[in-house]
C-alpha cells in the first residue's frame, strides 16, 4: 500500500471510531425521553478530568498551539509567549477562581445569563455575536487542517476540509455534548502524542546538525522581532499590551470554557477540570510549540529576514519538519494526530454555534409551535448546520492572524461589558444591550478601517504599528454604548 492509501486507512479507521462514539451515546439513550437541556449539557455530570482533557484538547488544536502557536515562535522567538500561551495561562487562572460564582448562576449560556437578568431581548442580541466567533473559530480550524493534512492525503485541501467537516457533523448530530466531550479526551490523548512527537523530531534533527546548544539562541533569527526590544519582549510591548487587552476580558467569558464549568458535576470539578487545562496548556501550548519554533528556526533560518517560501510564511512548518525527518510509519500515527487536532476544536466551536443558536434563539421561540418530536431533533440538526456553514466560512479563510485577533476582540468588545453588567446592581438593561451592539458593530467598522489603512494616519504610530487597534476602538464603542443607555430614562425600552 502506497503512504497516501495508509494515510487513508487511518483516517477512515479513526473517523469510524469517533462516529462509533456519537452513535454509542445516541444507542445508550434511545429510551429516554428527548431532552434538549441534556443534550446542550452531558446531564452537567462531568467529573474534573472529563472537563480539564475536553478544554485541553479544544485549544490544542492544528490552528492554535500548532500552526499559530509554533507560526508566533518563530516570528518572534521566545518573547512570542506574551501573544498566546501566558494571556491564557492567566485567563485559566481567573476561571480557576470564578468557577464557583459562574456555577451559582444557573445559565448554561452567557446569552441566557443575560435574560435572567434582563429579559429576552438581551439574549437575542448577545447570541449572535458569539454566532459569529465561534463560526470564525472553527472555520480557523477546518482550514488549518486542510493546509496541514491535505498534502498526505494527495486530495485538495477544499476536499480535505469536507471530509473533516463530514465526520464531526456525524457525531455531533447522534451525540450531542457529550459526544463532544468523549471524543475530546481521545483527540487529547493524540494531539499532546502529536506535538510532543513534533518536539523531539525537531530536536533530534538539531542534534544531527550539532546545533542543538544553539536552540535558545535561535530567538534572536526570529524575523519580526521588534527592532531594539529586548528578546524577552521581541514583539514589543504595543503589541503586547494590544494581546492583553484584546484576549483577556474576552477569553473570561469564553463560552465554550463556560459551558464546560456548568456542565461539570460540582465546584471542586469544575475548579480541578480548570487546573487540569493549565498544566495541560503550559506544556502543549507553551513548551512544545515553543521548541518546535525555535528549532524550525534554526533548521530552516530567515535569509535577510525573509522567511523561506516553503514554510508558507510558517504555516507548514508541521508539514515540511514531518516531510524532511519523519519516517513514514511515525508520519502515519502523526496524521493521526493531526485530523483528532482539527475535529476536537471544530466540534468544540460548532457545539458553541449550535447551542447559540438553538438554544438561545431558535428554541425559546419554536418550544410552543413545534411537535415533540420536532422539537427533539432541532438541536440535532443545527449542530450540522454549524459544522457546515464552519466549513463554508473555511473556503475563504487567508490568514489566522486576523482571525484570532477578530473573534477574541469580538469576545472583548461585545461579551465582556454586557457579562460584568449582570453582577452590577444599578446596570439597566438599555446599557446591557446597547454595550453589546455598540461594541459588536463598532469593532466591524474599524476592523473595516484598519485593514485598508484608512486608521494609519489617524492612529499613534505605536498602536497603528501593531494593526489591532480596531480592538481598543471597538471597546470604547462598547463603553459608550452602556454609558448612554445609563443615561437613558429607565423608561426607555427601545432597546
Amino acid at each position: 500500500m502506497s503512504q497516501a492509501g495508509l494515510y487513508w486507512a487511518a483516517f477512515i479507521l479513526y473517523s469510524i471510531s469517533v462516529v462509533g462514539i456519537g452513535y454509542y451515546i445516541w444507542w445508550k439513550k434511545r429510551g429516554q425521553a428527548a431532552n434538549n437541556a441534556a443534550f446542550w449539557s452531558a446531564d452537567k455530570n462531568l467529573s474534573g478530568w472529563s472537563t480539564g482533557l475536553s478544554i485541553s484538547a479544544s485549544m490544542m488544536s492544528i490552528s492554535w498551539s500548532c500552526v499559530y502557536g509554533v507560526q508566533l515562535f518563530y516570528w518572534y522567538g521566545i518573547g512570542a509567549a506574551w501573544l498566546l500561551i501566558l494571556p491564557w495561562l492567566i485567563t485559566m487562572a481567573g476561571f480557576y477562581g470564578l468557577a464557583p460564582l459562574f456555577r451559582k448562576l444557573d445559565a448554561f449560556s452567557q446569552p441566557e445569563l443575560l435574560e435572567k437578568r434582563f429579559g429576552q431581548r438581551s439574549r437575542q442580541i448577545l447570541a449572535p455575536p458569539l454566532i459569529f466567533v465561534f463560526i470564525v473559530w472553527a472555520g480557523a480550524e477546518i482550514y488549518a487542517a486542510g493546509i496541514t493534512i491535505a498534502p498526505f492525503l494527495q486530495i485538495s485541501v477544499p476536499m480535505t476540509l469536507l471530509l473533516i467537516a463530514i465526520v464531526v457533523a456525524l457525531y455531533s448530530f447522534t451525540g450531542g455534548f457529550e459526544a463532544v466531550v468523549s471524543t475530546d479526551k481521545i483527540q487529547f490523548a493524540l494531539v499532546a502524542f502529536f506535538i510532543t512527537t513534533m518536539a523531539f523530531i525537531g530536536l533530534e534533527a538539531l542534534s544531527g546538525k550539532q546545533q542543538l546548544g544553539n536552540l535558545f539562541d535561535a530567538t534572536l533569527l526570529a524575523p519580526k522581532s521588534v527592532a531594539g526590544a529586548p528578546w524577552y519582549l521581541s514583539p514589543g510591548f504595543a503589541l503586547i499590551a494590544m494581546t492583553f487587552l484584546a484576549y483577556l476580558p474576552g477569553w473570561l467569558v469564553e463560552t465554550d470554557v463556560w459551558i464546560r464549568l456548568q456542565a461539570a458535576r460540582t465546584d471542586a470539578e469544575a475548579r480541578k477540570g480548570i487546573f487540569i487545562t493549565g498544566i495541560n496548556s503550559l506544556i502543549f501550548v507553551g513548551i512544545m510549540p515553543m521548541l518546535i519554533g525555535l528549532a524550525t528556526l534554526l533548521l530552516y533560518p530567515p535569509i535577510d529576514g525573509e522567511i523561506p517560501a516553503r514554510l508558507q510564511d510558517g504555516n507548514l512548518i508541521f508539514s515540511v519538519l514531518m516531510q524532511d525527518y519523519t519516517p513514514s510509519w511515525l508520519s502515519i500515527l502523526l496524521g493521526i494526530g493531526l485530523v483528532a487536532a482539527a475535529m476536537s476544536t471544530v466540534d468544540t466551536c460548532s457545539n458553541v454555534v449550535a447551542l447559540s443558536t438553538s438554544y438561545d434563539l431558535l428554541e425559546p421561540f419554536l418550544k410552543k409551535r413545534l411537535s415533540a418530536a420536532t422539537f427533539a431533533l432541532l438541536p440535532r440538526l443545527v449542530s450540522v448546520a454549524a459544522v457546515f456553514t464552519a466549513f463554508i466560512y473555511a473556503l475563504f479563510t487567508e490568514s489566522l492572524w486576523d482571525i484570532f485577533y477578530l473573534s477574541s476582540g469580538i469576545l472583548t468588545t461585545t461579551i465582556f461589558i454586557p457579562v460584568l453588567s449582570v453582577f452590577q446592581q444599578n446596570t439597566k438593561k438599555t446599557a446591557a444591550n446597547l454595550a453589546a451592539i455598540f461594541g459588536f458593530l463598532g469593532t466591524f467598522i474599524f476592523y473595516f478601517l484598519e485593514s485598508r489603512g484608512v486608521l494609519a494616519n489617524l492612529e499613534p504610530q505605536w498602536l497603528a504599528d501593531t494593526q489591532v487597534g480596531y480592538i481598543l476602538l471597538g471597546l470604547i464603542c462598547s463603553a459608550i454604548g452602556y454609558a448612554i443607555g445609563q443615561a437613558m430614562p429607565a423608561t426607555d425600552d427601545r432597546f
